[in-house]
């Protein structure tokens, strides 16, 4: 082989060999216990907040989306169809989807992106070290139930009962049961509990509330009512029920006043989960991060359909005034 045959084969070699220099993509796993219409804004905060921190799909990031529109016995099953895939990272709301993800893996991390109750259930065995493949962010403070009260009895100072509306199936049922009974309590409000299981059911609120006589409402922190807010708020607006949502979408769509973590806020949050992660950090060594931060918003048509006046002390507390 001469000289110049030999620079040819060297140069046909290097074109061929992979680049060193080649960036990775990675594979991220999106699990969602809910629909596209309802959680879409926040898998797009995910996004944001990935781009944000450099990571582009199609460049370096594939991003692997399944929604849940069914019950949650189908999530074990849409985690497995995305562990197939083999995800760098699997990003999991509410904690329903963490949990059915950790049912099928104890190797590939998990980040929590909503929800609330990662330790009640043992995907965590604190949210300070989780201690396993399982970290991210938690929907709901100590204090959010007795706020949300305070909220309803100050834009109807004459109620004298409330109705917590729940499924029984959200992890933190029983602690949130008895923070809404305490806070019920101190106010002098008598606690009926409100129970539905299907969007069908919901059409039997005015005689579950009519029974108990409950003249207000407090929506509990439940992945299953969250994809029914539209019929809830709708329902709560048709009984003229003064009603509190766990989250500020709620009312931003057309329901009275939502007081909770800002949902695309805490999807935001779980993109430098995922960062971190890809970088080398453990998860069992991140801590659940809790919100420090809470959004009130009042939307002032539903008040006014309902023939509420809203005071103007709740109005400047108000990090958005729906008109």
């Amino acid at each position: 082989m001469n000289r110049r045959d030999f620079v040819c084969v060297l140069v046909a070699l290097g074109a061929a060999a992979p680049s060193a220099q080649a960036e990775p993509v990675f594979r991220i796993g999106v699990l969602i216990h809910g629909t596209e219409r309802t959680y879409g804004t926040r898998v797009e905060a995910l996004r944001g907040g990935l781009r944000d921190l450099g990571y582009v799909e199609g460049k370096n990031l594939k991003l692997l989306v399944r929604w849940n529109e069914g019950g949650a016995e189908r999530l074990p099953d849409l985690a497995a169809e995305l562990l197939r895939e083999k995800p760098d990272v699997l990003v999991a709301a509410p904690v329903f989807s963490a949990a059915a993800a950790h049912k099928r893996t104890r190797t590939v991390p998990i980040v929590i992106a909503s929800g609330s109750g990662a330790v009640q259930v043992g995907i965590a065995q604190s949210l300070a070290r989780p201690g396993g493949n399982v970290t991210g962010v938690s929907h709901q403070g100590e204090d959010l139930t007795q706020k949300q009260i305070e909220l309803l009895k100050a834009i109807a100072p004459d109620i004298s009962s409330i109705g917590f509306l729940t499924t029984r199936t959200s992890f933190i049922y029983e602690e949130q049961r008895r923070h809404v009974m305490r806070a019920a309590e101190v106010l002098k409000l008598k606690f009926i509990e409100v129970r539905i299981d299907t969007a069908a059911d919901l059409g039997q609120l005015a005689s579950m509330c009519g029974k108990g006589g409950c003249e207000a409402l407090i929506v509990a922190t439940d992945p299953t009512l969250t994809n029914l807010r539209r019929q809830i708020y709708d329902w709560a607006a048709q009984l003229r029920l003064p009603a509190v949502y766990p989250v500020p979408e709620f009312a931003k769509e057309g329901g009275l006043i939502g007081y909770g973590a800002n949902g695309e806020e805490l999807f935001r949050s779980a993109a430098t989960y995922v960062d971190k992660i890809l970088k080398g950090a453990k998860p069992g060594d991140l801590p659940i991060q809790q919100p420090t931060k809470f959004e009130l918003v009042v939307n002032l048509k539903a008040a006014k359909a309902i023939g509420l006046t809203i005071p103007q002390a709740v109005l400047l507390r108000a990090d958005q005034v729906i008109r």
